[in-house]
């Protein structure tokens, strides 16, 4: 075994999810090259991680596809493994040379020998999983990882210094998510902020993903500019190295929520659609994640609400989910079916006591909360 190429060229936590893989693929052939393929936006999150040899950045438009497409084909590789992309990965194929290429999903652009099936409900983790066992390698744990060095340390403390806030002493909220119906509602977010103001002394950090800025900036607009700080212009990188010091982190089911894992800062987690079983916290302790469930999310299941070694209640029975009707985009952004209803039941309240549970069993120490009148 000589060189392995891993390809993850979707989301953030996507290709976060692929970090206990790597590790154990290089645990595994500690003399081979590992490559990563993965999209320019988070490439520079891998950055410094000893258990990959190269990154190549993956841009989905044609046109500044040539130079990683140049970069493989300079290069020969035992195994490819597609930890997770989309379908437009079949325009890398032609200028991949590899014995094999390995997916977890159904590409029907692939032979089916190249396309190993998954049984039930797994976490992306386990996905990866599945890849890297096809090929001889053993799991080497849950934990995702992020490497920050000094240099991203100076720029969050010169970020925290302007903004006066202190390690461990704010929350951040992280409000935006990828797609419109895995977001909360603003104004939930707004209130939840100026309850925390009000009952502790924690600061607020606002952020969310690429492109939004305007969601950020409508909420900031409505909270004490004394006690909140905006975070959302920053770079992928310095960003985390900002998480990595909150005291807790309110989020929805996005990016930023998996950087926080990684780094096991503290996280409600907050769940409309989607699955925690499959794309929430694994294998993290149980006072670093409390998962809120919206009570019509069609993977809903009454008992439980915490992180443990397997991810949240795998084990546990699902009610059978409803049928979701789909429609248009509408002029905010947010799709007309069902999915969007599911954040909505998604109360204050429900946020609310989690928030409070959290900050009480904080492993940065314990500061009660204000008299509540």
């Amino acid at each position: 075994m000589k060189r392995i190429l891993a390809i993850s060229v979707t989301g953030l936590g996507d290709s976060l999810w692929g970090t206990p893989a790597l590790r154990a693929l290089k645990k595994s052939f500690p003399g081979a090259r590992v490559d990563f393929l993965v999209d320019a936006r988070w490439a520079p999150l891998f950055r410094g991680n000893p258990h990959i040899d190269r990154i190549l950045e993956y841009r989905k438009p044609w046109l500044f596809q040539f130079g990683f497409k140049f970069g493989l084909l300079r290069e020969t590789y035992d195994h490819a493994l597609i930890f997770h992309a989309n379908r437009d990965v079949r325009r890398v194929l032609p200028w991949l040379r590899s014995r094999q290429v390995l997916a977890h999903q159904n590409f029907d652009f692939l032979p089916e020998d190249q396309r190993i099936p998954i049984d039930g409900p797994l976490h992306g983790i386990q996905r990866r999983w599945a890849l890297i066992e096809k090929i001889g390698a053993a799991p080497d744990g849950a934990r995702m990882e992020l490497f920050l060095d000094g240099r991203d340390a100076a720029t969050a403390a010169e970020f925290m210094e302007k903004n006066r806030l202190a390690p461990r002493e704010f929350v951040y909220l992280n409000v935006g998510a990828s797609l419109a119906h895995k977001r909360w509602l603003p104004e939930r977010f707004v209130a939840l902020a100026q309850k925390l103001s009000e009952d502790y002394p924690y600061k607020i950090v606002l952020g969310a993903g690429p492109g939004e800025k305007p969601l950020v900036d409508s909420i900031s607009a409505q909270l004490d500019p004394s006690k909140t700080a905006n975070a959302c212009d920053r770079p992928v990188r310095d960003n985390a190295c900002l998480i990595g010091q909150a005291r807790l982190m309110v989020t929805c089911d996005s990016g930023p929520m998996h950087i926080g894992f990684a780094l096991k800062v503290p996280a409600v987690a907050l769940f409309g659609v989607s699955d925690p079983g499959q794309s929430g916290p694994f294998g993290l302790d149980d006072n670093l994640c409390w998962i809120v469930r919206s009570p019509v999310n069609p993977y809903f299941h009454a008992a439980g609400d915490r992180a443990g070694a397997n991810g949240p209640d795998l084990d546990r029975p699902r009610r059978s989910p409803p049928a979701i009707r789909v429609g248009p985009v509408g002029s905010s952004g947010m799709l007309a079916d069902d999915r969007s209803d599911c954040f909505r039941q998604i109360s204050l309240d429900m946020a609310w006591e989690k928030v409070r549970e959290a900050l009480a069993l904080s492993p940065f120490g314990k500061i009660p909360p204000a008299p509540l009148y």
